[in-house]
């Protein structure tokens, strides 16, 4: 997705704020509708979404990656164009009920109160609420019923309504599973973001328990768990720089950083990443005399 597109969509929901929260919805669709025409154009999209964000932008910049990659598995389930339109409005608006929320609440630096929580819990229907009274050609049911169920799951322990399986739609289903996955690998106040592949195995592991297998694993064939650009330790203790992804995600082509040659993982069966480095921690195992051809090889994968 181009930043010049994702800036323009950014700016949209930002407008709610500028003029007092009312959301001019025929812009806001228009942006859905060239971010799903980009996604549909087949060109290569960046396989990390999670673009760090100030406190203050964060609702606004997560609205706008959930849409991303809710209508990017969309995609994936073979969606037309009309149901992908329905899908991105419904993602791109799940959140606006947040600004109801006290922001000493909503941007609190540690763990929330029982009764904080409580609050934070209230934003679907707030979203809603909201939205539903809004006479729109643009907003349609499915995409009301998205902002309302973005939090409700499999097993029936989401709220607000505890829905159930088949209670909850599958464009709520994609809209949830996006919105967990973004959150998590984003900084946030109170937590940094986690690793793209700690948070890949986590929602593999919510299959039939927080979300549907089938929409669960079109969602992770959009992601790649070691994006081109990730710094890891492998377990022949070899630090290496992850190069391209392959069709088995957690096996992709990496470089060594010691000597450069090219490892592809899926016939190197003996080979796995064990872990993660930080670009310091890497730096750690180069002589000095090699570094400034890793800060050259980081320079062009990042």
């Amino acid at each position: 997705i181009s930043e010049k597109l994702r800036q323009a969509a950014l700016n949209t929901l930002m407008d709610w704020i500028k003029n007092r929260h009312i959301l001019n919805l025929n812009r806001v669709y228009e942006v859905v509708k060239s971010l799903v025409e980009e996604i549909l154009s087949d060109k290569e999209v960046s396989d990390n979404l999670t673009n760090l964000c100030s406190t203050d932008l964060y609702t606004f910049a997560h609205s706008v990656d959930v849409c991303i990659l809710s209508v990017m598995a969309g995609k994936k389930l073979g969606f037309n164009k009309k149901k992908l339109y329905t899908l991105g409005m419904g993602s791109i608006l799940h959140d606006v009920g947040k600004l109801d929320i006290p922001p000493e609440i909503l941007n609190k630096p540690a763990r929330l109160s029982p009764q904080e929580y409580e609050i934070i819990k209230k934003h679907p229907i707030y979203s809603y609420e909201k939205l539903r009274k809004r006479e729109d050609e643009n907003l349609n049911l499915y995409s009301l019923n998205i902002v309302l169920n973005h939090h409700e799951r499999f097993d029936g322990s989401g709220y607000p309504r505890r829905l159930k399986k088949d209670e909850i739609y599958e464009l709520d289903y994609l809209c949830a599973i996006a919105d967990v996955f973004n959150a998590m690998t984003t900084d946030r106040v109170y937590r940094k973001a986690l690793p793209v592949h700690e948070v890949y195995e986590m929602l593999e592991g919510s299959c039939d328990t927080l979300f549907p297998y089938d929409i669960t694993k079109a969602f992770l064939s959009c992601i790649s768990p070691f994006p081109p650009g990730t710094l890891v330790m492998l377990s022949s203790d070899e630090p290496a720089l992850v190069i391209a992804s392959s069709t088995l995600p957690f096996r992709p082509m990496v470089k060594l950083l010691r000597s450069s040659e090219d490892i592809d993982l899926t016939k190197e069966l003996n080979i796995t990443i064990k872990r993660q480095l930080t670009p310091e921690e890497a730096l750690g195992f180069i002589p000095t005399i090699d570094r400034k051809r890793f800060y050259s090889l980081i320079n062009v994968n990042l």
